[in-house]
């Protein structure tokens, strides 16, 4: 083989390679900007942008649809190009699928559309206390302990894992690590059997106790039971279900989601703010009041995409403001919008701007990208501090979403989600 062969084939092999992630990168660019699924309002004409770089056809069986910006018989066929926005106009509640063809050839994606009601929430913005009942005692992990004999034992190794619920202890249900105590304490001269959750499967687990004093046992395991904290109130329905944080509750040592679906909001007082430096997140300083009289809610649900439940009415009276449509991810665009929050005692809508919008649904919290630009907002804080998680993302006079995350090393910068996804 000559030299001047030998080069040909490795510029022939290169370019071959560079189709084939050409192809590859395309396809999953074009993939990830047409969504799954959309949603869309009953008895509304509704434009979305598909995202599709290339031109492709749009089709359904069920409706019909058309091209934004053109006039004439709707079609259940269209071409559709880079820059057009489909429309359709849905009378009836229910879920119908798009079909997209890439240059009207290749079937590439069938898209769920569903059509819903309209539905107007209330922006809250203000901060509230929040108790989360777990489901069970925690197990954040295991260690030894060094029995009355001065031999150090290990006695839940391999028996029990970090993010364990311990949900019963000789069969008698425990839900607080006060109780989880007493029990060892009574029982632990004989071995014990554990109830365990474990990925939603409940399993049982035999415990030799250790007696480290006079009747006093210990099991070497790590718990934490209830947990508190402040956060922000994002909206209000107004059948009165709220919705708050963005984000779920988490354990801080494991990280994982806290199993709870009860707990309780309660009103907070803010006493001070710490703000944010490049590394170091600032945060809301404040107490939540557990009194009865201030109680604001009840909690049923802790999910990744934020903690909800049902307002009292005392809640509804403090959340007075006027109820506002809600956008959905189609409508929300890159540009200027507004977070509320209460940071000096009066709740203020803040001007920020949307720096970027990812629809694709990969990170079901972090789908906005986020910058404070309110001179007001940043000398008092410095951007996004701990505690703001929930404060309303308000654009176009609609709920976009809300905050969830700040960037550490640049604290004017944070992520946000869609209410689209927090209403889900």
């Amino acid at each position: 083989m000559t030299r001047k062969s030998y080069y040909r084939r490795i510029l022939i092999m290169l370019l071959i390679a560079s189709v084939i992630y050409t192809i590859e990168y395309g396809y999953r660019y074009i993939n990830n900007n047409i969504p799954d699924s959309i949603n869309l309002h009953a008895d509304s004409e509704n434009s979305y942008d598909l995202k599709i770089p290339v031109a492709a056809t749009v089709s359904s069986e069920d409706k019909e649809v058309s091209i934004e910006g053109y006039s004439g018989i709707l079609n259940r066929e269209i071409k559709i190009s880079t820059n057009d926005n489909a429309l359709s106009n849905d009378e009836s509640l229910g879920k119908y699928n798009v079909d997209v063809k890439l240059f009207g050839i290749f079937n590439f994606k069938s898209i769920e559309v569903n059509v819903i009601e309209k539905q107007k929430v209330i922006p809250c913005g203000f901060p509230v206390g929040i108790y989360l009942e777990t489901d069970g005692i925690m197990v954040i992990g295991t260690g030894t302990v060094k029995g009355m004999d001065g031999n150090v034992y290990n006695p839940a190794e391999s028996k029990v894992n970090s993010g364990d619920y311990i949900v019963s202890l000789n069969d008698i249900p425990v839900s607080s690590k006060s109780q989880l105590i007493f029990l060892v304490n009574k029982y632990g001269s004989d071995d014990i059997v554990l109830g365990i959750r474990r990925n939603g499967q409940i399993i049982k687990v035999l415990i030799n106790p250790v007696e480290t004093a006079v009747s006093e046992y210990k099991m070497g395991i790590w718990v934490r039971d209830d947990t508190q904290g402040i956060g922000t109130l994002t909206f209000i329905t107004e059948d009165g279900k709220f919705g708050a944080l963005g984000h779920g509750i988490s354990d801080i040592d494991t990280g994982k989601l806290l199993d709870s679906n009860t707990g309780i909001l309660y009103e907070a007082d803010i006493w001070g703010i710490k703000k944010g430096e490049n590394g170091t997140p600032g945060g809301l300083c404040g107490v939540v009041i557990y009194e009865n009289n201030c109680i604001l809610g009840k909690i049923n649900a802790n999910t990744d995409r934020g903690i909800f439940g049902q307002a009292e009415d005392e809640l509804m009276e403090i959340c007075d403001f006027q109820p506002i449509d809600m956008s959905f991810k189609q409508d929300v665009h890159k540009g200027a919008a507004y977070i509320r929050c209460m940071l000096d005692g009066e709740i203020k809508d803040y001007e920020i701007e949307i720096v970027s919008v990812d629809r694709t649904g990969d990170a079901k919290n972090k789908g906005m990208v986020i910058q404070v630009t309110d001179p007001e907002l940043l000398s008092i804080t410095n951007g996004i501090v701990q505690g703001m998680s929930g404060s309303p993302i308000i654009q176009d006079g609609k709920l976009a979403g809300a905050v969830t995350h700040v960037l550490v090393n640049d604290p004017t910068k944070g992520y946000g989600i869609f209410a689209e996804d927090m209403m889900k």
